[in-house]
C-alpha cells in the first residue's frame, strides 16, 4: 500500500490558551501512514524547549502545513509538541508525551521538555513579531500549568551542549550562557537566540499575568542563612515540594529571584532549589 497524503486538516478541537488559538490534532489519532511516535514521558517534566522552523512561502497557516507534513511522513523523524505561527498553534503531541526535536536522543531535551516550533523567517515585519509573541504566550501557559518558571525555558542549542558534555541542567547559573552559545551542528531557535533574554522576559511577563511566579535571572548575590532549618523548595512557592533543608548559618549564592505574592524567593547557585529571602530567614552580605 502506498503512502497516504492527507488533505488540509480539520482540528479535533480548538481552545484559547493565554490568548493563542490552539488546534488540537494528535498524531496518534490520525496516524494513517504509521509513522513512529515518541513514547509517553516517564520522567518529570523540567521545562519547555523553543525552536525556530522556517516560514513557508505562500502559506497562510504554516502550523497546519507542518502538522500535515508530519502525518504525510515528510518530516523525517521530527516530532514536535506544538507548531506555532503568527495565526495560531497546532498541537501534535499530548503534553505528557516526549518529543523528537532536540537531537539529544534519550536525553532530557527530548524526554523531559515540551517542544514549541516557532515558525518565523529572517525578515522583519508584523508576522514574525506575532509568531514570537504566540510562542511566548504558549510557553508561559505551559510553564505556569506545570508549576515552572521562565528559568525552565531552553533553546534547542542548549541540549546540544548538554549532549556534548559542556554543561548539565544542574548548572542553573549558566543556562542562558549555553542556551545562546554557538554550536557547530545547529543554532536554534535561530531568530530568537539573538534576543534570548528579551524572549525570556516576555515569557516571564505572561507567567506573572497568569498569576505565577515572576523570575529575574542574573545579578548574583550572596546571603547568610539565619534560620537554623531553612527549607529548599523545588519552585518559588510555599506549596512546592521540599528538596532539602539548610542547617547552619552558612553563606550561599543566589542566581535568580522570584516573587510569589509578597514573598521574595532566591534560587540557589547549586541548583538545589529555592529559599525564602525574608529578613527573618536570611541576611544579604
Amino acid at each position: 500500500m502506498g503512502k497516504i497524503y492527507l488533505p488540509k486538516l480539520t482540528p479535533d478541537s480548538t481552545s484559547i490558551l493565554n490568548g493563542v488559538t490552539v488546534h488540537k490534532y494528535f498524531l496518534k489519532d490520525h496516524n494513517v501512514n504509521g509513522i513512529t511516535l515518541p513514547p509517553l514521558r516517564t520522567k518529570p517534566l523540567i521545562g519547555v524547549t523553543i525552536h525556530n522552523t522556517e516560514d513557508l512561502p505562500r502559506v497562510e497557516d504554516d502550523a497546519e502545513q507542518y502538522t500535515r507534513a508530519t502525518l504525510n511522513d515528510n518530516m523525517g523523524t521530527v516530532r514536535s509538541s506544538y507548531y506555532t505561527d503568527d495565526i495560531c498553534a497546532w498541537q501534535n503531541l499530548e503534553d505528557n508525551r516526549c518529543n523528537w526535536t532536540c537531537a539529544d536522543g534519550t536525553g532530557p531535551g527530548n524526554m523531559q521538555t515540551i517542544a514549541i516550533e516557532c515558525i518565523m523567517s529572517g525578515e522583519s515585519g508584523t508576522e514574525n513579531v506575532k509568531a514570537r509573541d504566540n510562542a511566548a504566550r504558549l510557553a508561559a501557559y505551559l510553564l505556569h500549568q506545570n508549576g515552572l518558571t521562565a528559568d525552565n525555558l531552553y533553546t534547542h542549542t542548549y541540549w546540544l551542549h548538554v549532549k556534548d558534555g559542556r554543561t548539565k541542567p544542574s548548572d542553573t547559573a549558566n543556562i542562558d550562557k549555553w542556551c545562546t552559545a554557538p554550536h557547530s551542528y545547529k543554532n536554534c531557535p535561530l531568530y530568537i537566540i539573538p534576543d534570548w533574554i528579551g524572549f525570556k522576559k516576555q515569557v516571564d511577563g505572561y507567567i506573572k499575568k497568569l498569576g505565577g511566579s515572576s523570575v529575574v535571572s542574573g545579578g548574583t548575590f550572596m546571603v547568610r542563612i539565619l534560620d537554623p532549618a531553612l527549607n529548599i523548595r523545588a519552585q518559588p512557592s510555599l506549596t512546592a515540594r521540599i528538596n532539602g533543608v539548610i542547617r547552619g548559618k552558612g553563606i550561599y549564592t543566589i542566581v535568580a529571584t522570584a516573587h510569589e505574592g509578597n514573598i521574595l524567593w532566591g534560587k540557589l547557585k547549586s541548583g538545589a532549589g529555592w529559599i525564602s529571602l525574608g529578613s527573618k530567614y536570611v541576611k544579604r552580605v
